[in-house]
């Protein structure tokens, strides 16, 4: 190794127990925990609960994954072992209240973005971290690493695991590698660094099958998802001097095609698609006369003040929230809200 990348290597180094030191000791010391992340979670979410639950009982602790909701079918693979269970109050609220640390991974900003399990950890005696990268609130914790400059939060665990002289499993390598290539979009979103490259590279070389993991993730759509991607395709719109592109979906669409919402991964992202297109704006409805706002930009554009001012968050790229009300009221108003973010930002 020559002397520069040595220099470098003892930087990051430094760098990591900087990022991790108020964290570590609270691993350690301490031996039940249960982990959970967002609603609906994604495969960041997931890969990161597998990868980290699997490092903690390597220590010898006692660890739960507990979310308010299933993993989607597409992301099942990584836990063959069905790991990840879906709250109950009548079987899990022990397993909370007894824990002596909670951790809250890729869910900064409050207790409600982790679903219905979230009161029930709230009100537990534990110690509560955040792990994260998304740039949200983390005032509802006793302790939270957020580097927002991470790609995934997968990446931050991998950093904590290297960081207390652990070791990367194969099935670990898998979940993180997995984690990392969705949030990244394949590696081509903003986030996407040469340290994003370094850590795939050695979760490769630990194990993770990429031909496996995209053949999962991207290859295993039911023929009704495919029928209804074209529909959503061919009923996208632009405004704004085309650099908005907007589209809608119902539930009764998603009924009559077969399709649940867990299987709409990517649908947000079609309408980058468009030349010319810097912000997309994808509403479904949900249950309960609900709207979720998904909400996409090429970079140019931080569309995640959109979401914070409907209580959600996100990215400067890729951010939504969940409100109540009508699709095409909701959709409307948030059209209006892109044509005015466009207007202090390069003109619409």
């Amino acid at each position: 190794m020559c002397v520069q990348a040595e220099q470098l290597q003892r930087l990051e180094i430094k760098a990591a127990l900087k990022l991790w030191h108020k964290i570590i000791p609270v691993i350690k010391n301490n031996n039940t925990f249960v982990l959970t992340s967002h609603i609906n979670p994604d495969c960041d979410a997931l890969g990161s609960e597998l990868a980290l639950a699997e490092y903690l009982s390597g220590l010898g602790k006692k660890v739960a994954i507990i979310n308010s909701d299933p993993a989607p079918a597409v992301y099942r693979f990584l836990d063959p072992q069905s790991k990840i269970k879906r709250y109950s109050p009548k079987k899990h609220a022990s397993v909370i209240q007894t824990a002596d640390v909670i951790i809250v991974l890729d869910a900064s900003g409050n207790w409600k973005r982790v679903g219905p399990v979230g009161q029930t950890l709230k009100q537990a005696q534990a110690v509560k971290l955040c792990i994260d990268h998304h740039p949200d609130a983390t005032d509802f914790v006793d302790l939270a690493v957020i580097d927002t400059e991470a790609s995934a939060t997968g990446e931050l665990i991998y950093d904590l695991a290297l960081t207390m002289g652990g070791t990367v499993s194969k099935h670990m390598a898998q979940a993180l590698y997995a984690a990392v290539v969705t949030d990244t979009g394949s590696f081509r979103f903003p986030k996407t660094s040469p340290q994003t490259h370094r850590i795939t590279a050695e979760l490769l070389a630990a194990g993770a099958d990429p031909l496996y993991i995209y053949s999962q993730i991207y290859e295993q759509y039911t023929a009704g998802c495919i029928r209804l991607k074209g529909r959503v395709m061919e009923s996208i719109k632009t405004t704004g001097g085309g650099q908005i592109a907007y589209y809608g979906l119902t539930q009764s669409a998603l009924k009559s095609y077969g399709v649940k919402s867990s299987e709409l991964d990517g649908f947000a992202g079609l309408g980058q698609q468009i030349e010319g297109v810097r912000i997309v704006i994808f509403c479904q409805e949900v249950p309960k006369n609900r709207v979720k706002i998904s909400l996409r930009s090429n970079g140019t554009v931080a569309i995640n003040q959109i979401a914070v001012a409907y209580k959600g968050g996100g990215h400067p790229s890729a951010a939504g929230a969940i409100v109540s009300g009508k699709l095409d009221e909701v959709m409307a108003e948030v059209i209006e809200k892109a044509k005015a973010l466009l207007e202090t930002n390069g003109g619409a």
